[in-house]
This record gives structure tokens, C-alpha cells and sequence, in this order.
């Protein structure tokens, strides 16, 4: 049996990726971007008896962001973000909250730095640095099991998008290349938005790559 649950919920307008991802041995769970609907996240969280213990932003857009605050509330579990998205967590125009009809502004409890090792609801996760669709991206990489949540930084054959504050492409195609790339081609990815792929399938196949 796999030792990791993926539980994938797909919320908001954008159609944006939360995941809850445990040890199967653990009620323990993290959440990854919990996007705009904190209602579905606790009533999966209390049919399955899971109780929350950190709440994971790969980066600040307001799809991903918007009910961190609330679940943090609900389930006393930090924020964790890197240390260069803290402003465009905090600035509602920056994050585009402002512009969606419920500003949003979050203030992370634990702020992360590349290749940090952290150990959390029974598994062992590595923060990797993917500044370009924001200055504060990252992806989640559980090593031990081929898994990397990547966000909004490596889709199924494409890339996030630059064109918002703080992103820049070149950055985004390097960190994609020197961070993302040089993993083995079995790693599963599963990305912000869409269906889950593979370091390999992207080498392939993405044609940004």
C-alpha cells in the first residue's frame, strides 16, 4: 500500500488544487493551498477524523490564499510561506484579492528558505526555491515517497504564468530547469491547477521546457 494519501480538492472560480496529504498511518494531515472554500476543507477534515497540522502556500495568488486565515483560525495549524512572498501575501492588490470581491490579507507564522527540511504530519518535506510566477514561489518535494506539489510554477505541459507582480519568465524557466528538472523522471508532480504529471512527461513534453 502507498504510504502517502493525496486527497485532492478542487476549489474557487480558477478551479485552483488544495491537497491534504498525510502518512496513511496518520490521522495527522497537511494542507497544501486551501483556496477559497474553507467549509468543504473542514467537513472532509471532520468526516475522516483528520486534524490539520500546518497550512502550506506554495506561493500568495488569491485562488490559493484566500482561506488560509479562516482554516488557521479553525485548526490553530501555522502558515508556512517562503520568506520572499511575505509582501505579496500581505498586499491585496498585489495577491489580486483586491480585485475579487474579498481582500485577503495573510500574514504567514513560518517563513521558509530553499532546500529547508521540515518534518510534519508523519512525513519528511523539502522546500524547493521557484521564484517566477511570483518572487515567493516553491514547490513541496516529499523525497521519500517521488512526490513534488509544484503549484502554480510546472503544470501538465506548461508553465505559470509571469505577467502578474513580481513574476518574471526567465526566472521561472531557470528555476524550473535547475530546481524541478534535474529530479528523476518517476516524480510525480501535482501542480496548482489541472491534472497530475512527471518530471519525465514534462521533459518530453512541455514545450516551454
Amino acid at each position: 500500500m502507498r504510504e502517502v494519501h493525496i486527497k485532492t480538492l478542487v476549489l474557487g472560480s480558477v478551479q485552483n488544487n488544495c491537497y491534504i496529504v498525510r502518512n496513511q498511518n496518520s490521522k495527522e494531515v497537511l494542507v497544501i493551498d486551501p483556496g477559497d472554500n474553507v467549509d468543504t476543507i473542514e467537513k472532509y477534515l471532520k468526516e475522516n477524523d483528520l486534524e490539520c497540522k500546518a497550512i502550506f502556500l506554495t506561493h500568495g495568488h488569491f485562488d490559493h490564499i484566500t482561506a488560509a486565515p479562516e482554516l488557521k483560525d479553525l485548526t490553530n495549524a501555522p502558515i508556512y510561506a517562503h520568506e520572499a512572498e511575505v509582501e505579496l501575501l500581505k498586499d491585496t492588490e498585489l495577491n489580486a484579492s483586491a480585485y475579487m470581491g474579498k481582500k485577503v490579507s495573510v500574514h504567514p507564522d513560518i517563513l521558509l528558505k530553499d532546500k529547508e527540511v521540515l518534518k510534519i504530519a508523519g512525513l519528511s518535506w523539502q522546500v524547493i526555491y521557484t521564484p517566477g510566477h511570483t518572487k515567493g514561489g516553491v514547490c513541496y518535494y516529499l523525497h521519500d515517497h517521488g512526490i513534488v506539489f509544484s503549484g502554480d510554477s510546472l503544470f501538465y505541459e506548461s508553465i505559470g504564468r509571469t505577467d502578474f507582480p513580481t513574476g518574471n519568465h526567465q526566472m521561472l524557466i531557470e528555476a524550473i530547469h535547475n530546481q524541478l528538472m534535474v529530479l528523476e523522471d518517476s516524480i510525480e508532480v501535482y501542480p496548482g491547477h489541472g491534472r497530475p504529471t512527471t518530471i519525465g512527461h514534462e521533459r518530453k513534453n512541455n514545450p516551454y521546457l
